[in-house]
């Protein structure tokens, strides 16, 4: 269950005072990121707000947000960490069972299975990621056509290389072996190719786990081969360590057939030629950078075997192997990033950002730690091996940075397009990278030899950072593209969580008040502070406030405020527009017509504390005739201040604050077409209150009335055969009171939403109760200061996600309840009408599919309460109903749920 927007006011003399704004979930199943640079219509509308970073708990919704790619990425990274520790292990009982000679010819079969078999690919596995989610069905006849490809490719590259071997390098010749071991390489070289393929298709299917199993079982596998041939009698050879790494690939194959046979994820195996028609081109150029990308990292060890010996490549791949299992983080990062986020930038910047941060935080302090103990980890193989490339790994261990960079540079080219450009560079890079090694093999020893690589390896960096910091560091200021913009600010990491959120204050009817009244309120507000807020502009892509000059505000203001009449005047209507209207640049849109004035205020700008203070002097200001006048007196870095108070000065208090907890998923089975098709359905009610209060002194002493509409709302839609999910809920605190001596000063938005399970959600003693053992522990302020953290390191988006095109059939709504407190700061508007007959409408411009919001207010003793979902998941007419039992006998709903 969810909250939705904003800050709470005084409500009943309580402790837990709650309010809440809208978790909502993001697109379902696999779809492609929204278009952050076009805002969402009715038909494409946004299902999630980015800024649900802001509410639910940051490290939780960061994850979600990049589901795609921890997906996928993480089941390559887990197979990758999985084989190169067995590899690892696998190597090293090599090394202490068999000769250095054999450990050296069997290294070296390896490297060409690896780099032919990579070549063999022929970029079908890249290919495969991107067209297999657009395809919807002969999957596994496009698959197993790719499979026999990547076979045959692989399979002459073989021969190709044994004649190579043969005939022109006597050192790789030596390290073939047998009749036997030739065989067996050719055998090996195809069926890698042929598994590498497989595995990239299983990440194109989202079958990561499937990936990951082959390659634990392979891993696995040949490690036990190799362990029971140690304990035989035999004298262990290349062969006999080549035949272990091939039975490990057959085995491993078999196992995952069986497996997809079991899932009948197979829907068909006729391989067709024809299915690969039209692709040329892009398989070619995938082709061309996989190969020029893995080619001087595969080729390295041929190459120390060519120009120093067998037994200086056994210590060099050993040494290649420990610092290639750390680069496996941003080797899988980038293959992933192409399959989530294909030509859309926004999303590749904060995908890419989050990538840089795990691959520096994590990988950058592992190579410092293998470069000063890089002796010491090679003598773990043996004292021969640290004699020889203990000082080649210290020097490899520099190179983690530039691996990183490169890996990126290629992510991004991929999403960009320009897939042929960073190929044609790759294959430069890597010849360059070949020659130098072959240079300082040829002039030195194998520490000359790895010096001149990572020299190569540097100067690579130096000419691809460029592209990826591009990507990474916030794009050229608007102020360089309009008009008009005197100067801009960033907008601090507190705003940039509430970007792409929006909510609707509507009220009315008041008098004297027209959008030409208003109009003129913001231009006077401009003239005596360009600066201020509501009178700036958004900048959505770059996260600034963008300050105007006076032509240009006048014009900027024409557009905000607009007058309107007749049925489009009527204040339900006013709201449905609003909320209908895509994302924009104006902090504050405003209607205004037959005495009703609707404000669509950007949740940058603040929450319902700031809102309300902005509504109030905006139509005091217009029926007065006067500008718009507001005073700042924020304090200085208030959620520092906050965090010292209540975790610096008492460090017991952190650790069970950082317990985390989000709303449960919605079931996605039997899915069916969907559009979104957002609304609102309002009442209000003067008796209400004063029924909820009796009824509460009687029943639950001590609870607030906006704990009673909560359960009272859950226990209407469950009468009404609704039946919403009752497991637990997300509620916005506003986290002021944390803040010493001035929190109440505090602008902007200050609020954080928490998942929390009351043992009811019809009881309102329950959801009382647990609200205030959440505001004892102090977790809402934690976890601010973690969605503080992630939004520094990578970002925050300026739109909403897009909505899915498919929702589940069985729809439990998750409910969102929104608490504003008391809003009797309007009392002094110019109203028109009693208290019982004005409008206070606060409507979010966002819902999940499947989700509805209740938003309440008190004002003058009234109870407003304002229910958004999705009139194409929701009959309007039930919701409608709901609302007015709350509003009309309350009492009766809580007795009848806790009757049942």
């Amino acid at each position: 269950m969810k909250i939705a927007e904003n800050k709470t006011g005084a409500q009943d003399p309580a402790p837990a005072r709650p309010i809440v704004v809208p978790v909502v979930p993001g697109p379902g199943g696999v779809a492609r990121p929204g278009r952050p640079h076009a805002e969402p219509t009715a038909a494409d509308a946004p299902a999630a707000a980015p800024a649900a970073a802001a509410v639910a708990p940051a490290p939780a919704r960061g994850l979600k947000r990049h589901l795609d790619l921890f997906t996928n990425a993480g089941s390559l990274m887990a197979a990758t960490a999985i084989t190169s520790l067995l590899g690892f292990a696998y190597w090293w009982l090599a090394a202490r069972s068999a000769s250095p000679e054999a450990v050296g010819q069997a290294s070296a079969a390896v490297s060409a299975m690896t780099l032919i078999g990579t070549i063999g690919m022929f970029g079908m596995g890249t290919m495969l990621i991107a067209e297999l989610p657009r395809r919807g069905d002969r999957k596994w006849d496009l698959i197993s056509t790719c499979l026999l490809v990547s076979g045959s490719v692989a399979t002459v590259g073989a021969l190709a290389y044994l004649a190579i071997a043969h005939f022109w390098v006597p050192g790789l010749r030596d390290a073939l072996g047998d009749t036997v071991a030739t065989v067996a390489l050719v055998a090996g070289i195809a069926l890698n190719a042929m598994t590498l393929v497989l595995d990239e298709a299983l990440v194109g299917l989202l079958a990561g786990p499937l990936q990951l199993m082959r390659n634990a079982v392979f891993a696995f596998v040949k490690l036990v081969i190799l362990g029971a041939l140690v304990v035989l009698p035999v004298t262990l050879t290349g062969t006999e360590l080549l035949l272990a790494w091939i039975a490990g690939i057959v085995l491993s194959a078999a196992v995952l057939a069986r497996a997809l046979k079991r899932r009948r994820m197979v829907d068909s195996l006729r391989p067709n030629v024809k299915l690969l028609r039209g692709m040329g081109g892009k398989t070619f150029d995938h082709n061309l950078l996989n190969m020029a990308t893995y080619l001087p990292r595969a080729a390295l060890p041929l190459v120390v075997t060519a120009v120093l010996s067998a037994e200086a490549n056994a210590a060099f791949y050993t040494a290649f192997m420990v610092i290639s299992f750390l680069a496996m983080v941003p080797g899988n990062v980038a293959l992933t990033l192409f399959a989530v986020a294909a030509g859309d930038q926004a999303a590749l910047r904060s995908k890419v950002r989050m990538g840089l941060a795990i691959c520096l935080v994590l990988g950058l302090p592992a190579s410092i730690v293998t470069y000063l103990f890089a002796d010491l980890i090679m003598s773990i193989f043996g004292a021969q091996y640290a004699a020889t490339a203990g000082g080649a790994l210290a020097i490899l261990a520099l190179t983690y940075v530039p691996f990183v960079f490169h890996h990126f540079f290629l992510a991004i080219s991929r999403v960009n397009n320009r897939v042929r450009r960073a190929g044609v560079f790759s294959v430069f890079a890597g010849l360059a990278e070949l020659a130098a090694a072959y240079w300082g093999g040829t002039h030195g020893t194998l520490t000359t030899l790895v010096w001149c690589v990572a020299g190569v390896m540097a100067v690579e960096t130096v000419l691809v950072a460029p592209t990826v910091l591009r990507v990474v560091l916030p794009a050229r200021r608007t102020t360089d593209k309009l008009e008009g913009i005197v100067t801009s600010h960033r907008m601090t990491l507190r705003e940039r969580a509430w970007l792409p959120l929006e909510y609707i204050r509507t009220v009315g009817p008041v008098t004297g008040v027209d959008a030409a009244r208003l109009r003129a309120a913001l231009i006077g507000l401009h003239a005596a502070d360009r600066t201020h807020p509501a009178v700036s502009r958004i900048d959505r892509d770059t996260a600034r406030w963008l300050h105007m000059d006076a032509p240009t505000f006048l014009a900027y203001a024409a557009e905000a405020v607009e007058e309107v009449s007749g049925a489009d005047a009527e204040p339900d209507a006013m709201t449905r527009r609003l909320q209908s209207e895509p994302r924009g640049h104006h902090p504050v849109r405003i209607l205004a017509g037959g005495g009703y004035v609707a404000i669509k205020v950007a949740h940058v700008y603040g929450d319902a504390g700031p809102v309300n203070t902005l509504v109030r002097e905006l139509v005091t200001a217009a029926a007065e005739a006067r500008p718009a006048r507001f005073e700042t007196t924020e304090p200085r870095r208030p959620l520092r201040r906050a965090l010292w108070d209540f975790f610096g000065k008492h460090p017991s208090r952190l650790r069970p604050a950082l317990r985390l907890a989000a709303p449960p998923a919605h079931d996605a089975s039997d899915p069916q077409p969907w559009t979104a098709g957002l609304t609102v359905e309002t009442n209000r009610s003067a008796d209400v209150l004063t029924k909820m209060r009796a009824w509460r002194d009687t029943h639950a002493p001590g609870t607030t009335t906006a704990a009673i509409t909560f359960a009272a709302f859950t226990s209407a839609l469950i009468e009404l055969g609704v039946n919403p999910r009752t497991e637990g809920g997300v509620f916005l605190f506003d986290a002021r009171r944390f803040v010493p001596a001035d929190g109440a000063q505090v602008g902007g938005n200050f609020c954080w939403g928490q998942y929390l399970t009351p043992a009811s959600l019809t009881d309102p003693s329950a959801i009382h109760k647990a609200l205030k053992e959440e505001l004892k522990g102090g977790r809402i302020l934690a976890m601010m200061g973690l969605r503080e953290t992630k939004i520094a390191l990578t970002g925050a988006p300026g739109f909403p996600d897009a909505y899915p095109t498919e929702l589940g059939a069985r729809r439990r709504p998750n409910l969102t309840f929104s608490n504003q407190g008391r809003h009797d700061v309007l009392s002094d508007l110019p109203w028109a009408a009693p208290p019982e007959g004005r409008v206070n409408h606060s409507v979010p411009t966002l819902s999940g599919p499947a989700d509805i919001t209740i938003t309440t207010s008190e004002m003058n003793g009234v109870l407003h309460v304002e229910a958004t979902f999705h009139a194409s998941t929701y009959d309007r007419a039930v919701i409608a109903r709901a609302l007015e039992l709350v509003c009309t006998d309350p009492a009766a709903l809580l007795m009848d749920a806790a009757a049942a």
